[in-house]
This record gives C-alpha cells, structure tokens and sequence, in this order.
C-alpha cells in the first residue's frame, strides 16, 4: 500500500482573501486570532481583507502562510488522518514542523515573523524563475562562472525537471538570465521578492535567527520529515534547528526530496495552502502521483476528508 505526504509551500502561495475559509467555523477563527495575538498582527483581517500588496511584505506572508496551512492541516488530523511523511517548501517546512508535532501553530508563526523580519533587511538582490531548461549542470556550471567573478548568485531553488529559481544580486541575477537563454531556456521570469533569498546574502542574519530558535521549544519528529537542504529524514530538535538555520542561505532541493520520497513508497500527496503551486510541481517529477490540493475547509468537506 502506497503512503501518504502532506507537503506545504513557500512565500508566494499567499493570496487576497486567504483566511476567509477559518472564519467560517469558530473553531479555527478563534485560532487564527489566537495566531495573530502571538505575533503582535491581526492576522484575521489581513488574511481576510488584506490586499495583495499589503499580504506581499515578507514578515506578513509567511505568518499567514503558515497559519493558514497549519490551521487546514490540523483541521484533517483531528478527523483521524495522519501522514507518513511531511514536506514544506522554504517557509513551508514551519508548518511541515506542525504537522510532525515538532512545534505549535503559535511557535510556528512567531518563528516565521522574526525570520520574515530578518529577511526584509537584505537589501540589492532579487530571484528569477528559470524554466524549460533541463540541463541543470550546465546551468550550475554557468551560474558559478559568474560568481567566480566575485558577483554573488547562485541556483536558489531546485523545484522540478525544467525548473529552478536563480538568487543572488541584482546584476549578477541579470547577467546569469542572459547567460542562461543562450544555453537554452525559455523564459526567464523576475519574482516579486524582496530580496535574495536561499542565497549567501542571508548569510550574516543566520547566527541571529539561530539564537531565536534555540530558545524556542521544539520536540522530537513524530512524523518522518525531509529537509530542504539535503533531501533526508531528521527528527531530533537540535538537527532540525541547525537546518533550519542552514535552509536560509541554501538551496530548497525540492525535486530530490519528492524523489527521496517516491522510493519510500510516496504515491500520494496532499498539499494544504493559500494555493497549490507544489502539486504541479510533483505531477512534473512523478505524472501518476496522486495529488489533493486542499485550500479550503469546504474542499476538506468536498474531499469527504473532513
């Protein structure tokens, strides 16, 4: 019998009117005002009322990702239901945390506001998404080229086959873009980002958010959880800490953890989020991969999963 990942994504899945499917019942609109008192944020009108603009800014998306994601995952088990493995995408992997009961909701979105906050402080770099380019070590090689002139920018993101994410400063960036279509890919596409992220430019701010979390309560793993930065299972808090750590500066190696996990025995996966942008992600690694995108707490309903 197959098993089953729910998995989370990143910054960037956020959108307008979000949170309008917690406050429908008064269990998890009690919850996200919860949420929101832990960090100082009415995260209920932001997530309900919120312009995009406004949900854009680093320290107030990745809050309400999580909670969002968090509070639709939390819904699920408490029917009973429970994963064989968990998997985030960057920000993602705080509310992976949850669901492995490693740390709480609240715990989760106090994390992510003081990393988004950090994050806000790197100023001169940007992101650009790389697809319909399949040779990754020629782009590997190319990227480093550019960097050996002392420019920083590096491959961010390793999201499925033909698709990556480039970081680093804004002319390095660009001159990897046009390095990049001559070898061959399609588009180029600039991200709305604020900075360079999973980059050394978030280097200097890693022992900072390392003495935030080693003051948090984590506990060990109950659900096997694969990390961003090497594609394996870690459970124990001081492994996770120091990865969650490293997760700032590396690449999110998102395409080998799907892997990793389809040779333990994955065929279903389960992604609760704002929106869904990780399920086309694993339908480009595995195409017979079964795939639930919840978004909702009606789609829970609709499923028959709630």
């Amino acid at each position: 019998m197959g098993k089953t990942v729910w998995m989370f994504p990143g910054q960037g899945s956020q959108t307008p009117g979000m949170g309008q499917t917690l406050i429908t019942q008064d269990e998890t609109r009690q919850a996200l005002a919860d949420l929101g008192t832990r960090i100082g944020l009415d995260l209920t009108t932001l997530m309900t009322t919120g312009t995009k603009d406004e949900l854009k800014a680093t320290d107030i998306a990745q809050p309400a990702i999580v909670a969002h994601s968090a509070l639709l995952a939390q819904q699920y088990a408490a029917q009973g239901h429970t994963p064989d493995f968990v998997l985030g995408h960057s920000v993602g992997e705080y509310s992976a945390l949850v669901a492995a009961s490693v740390i709480t909701p609240s715990e989760a979105v106090y994390l992510v506001r003081e990393r988004g906050k950090l994050m806000n402080q790197v100023t001169g770099g940007t992101m650009a998404a790389v697809i319909g380019m399949n040779d990754v070590e020629a782009a590997h090689h190319a990227v480093e080229s550019i960097a050996a002139t002392g420019e920083i920018v590096q491959i961010a993101n390793y999201n499925c086959p033909g698709q990556f994410v480039i970081s680093g400063q804004i002319a390095a960036v660009e001159s990897a873009t046009a390095k990049l279509k001559e070898l061959g890919a399609k588009r180029v596409l600039p991200l709305d980002v604020s900075g360079a992220f999973h980059s050394s430019l978030m280097t200097p701010f890693a022992p900072r958010f390392e003495d935030i979390l080693v003051s948090s309560p984590f506990e060990a793993a109950k659900t096997k959880f694969i990390s961003n930065v090497d594609s394996a299972f870690h459970d124990q808090p001081d492994e996770l800490i120091r990865l969650l750590v490293q997760q700032l500066y590396s690449p999110v190696r998102f395409e080998s953890c799907v892997e990793r996990l389809i040779e333990e025995g994955a065929d279903t996966f389960i992604e609760f989020g704002p929106s869904s942008p990780l399920s086309g992600l694993v339908k480009r690694i595995k195409k017979d991969a079964k795939i639930i995108s919840i978004t909702t707490l009606e789609q829970l309903e609709a499923e028959g999963i709630r």
